[in-house]
């Protein structure tokens, strides 16, 4: 059985293996959930839910392992902070 819990901001997520599962879209018979984590890190993990006959939200799928290492090194963290103020900077001297 899939278990659901709210997010921080009231989103429905799915709980599974002691990781968070979001939404990411809906057919007619099947949830599709990403990583919580997905947009901060490389990680793949992918679950597919869907109702069985007896109206019960189930896993059918689970794909990829979990691998939450960062995109990039943590001493790139304020590259793109540091290329805006550059170009300000360029800016304001022309």
């Amino acid at each position: 059985l899939a278990v659901f819990g709210t997010g921080q901001r009231g989103r429905t997520v799915l709980l599974f293996q002691n990781e968070k599962f979001v939404k990411n879209r809906c057919s007619a018979s099947r949830t599709y959930w990403i990583c919580s984590k997905k947009d901060v890190t490389v990680c793949r993990a992918r679950v597919v839910t869907a109702v069985d006959k007896n109206s019960q939200e189930r896993i059918i799928k689970c794909t990829y392992e979990h691998d939450h290492s960062r995109k990039f090194p943590s001493n790139n963290v304020n590259l793109p902070v540091l290329i805006k103020r550059e170009k300000a900077l360029s800016l304001d001297a022309s």
